[in-house]
């Protein structure tokens, strides 16, 4: 087995923190409604306008 010099373990916790931090971004939901409006309240129009009552 290959020594375990300092640099040999700095770039195992390099690749694990990398590893780590693709993980996290992979399994994020922060873009999971991206393109599809999820709750637009009380708007008519998928651009989020408001509906305009004319009384007819």
């Amino acid at each position: 087995m290959a020594r375990l010099t300092p640099k040999v373990i700095y770039l195992l916790v390099l690749l694990a923190g990398a590893i780590v931090v693709v993980g996290d971004h992979l399994t994020s939901r922060s873009l999971s409604g991206l393109g599809a409006p999820g709750d637009l309240g009380g708007a008519c129009a998928p651009c989020g306008a408001p509906c305009t009552d004319t009384g007819s």
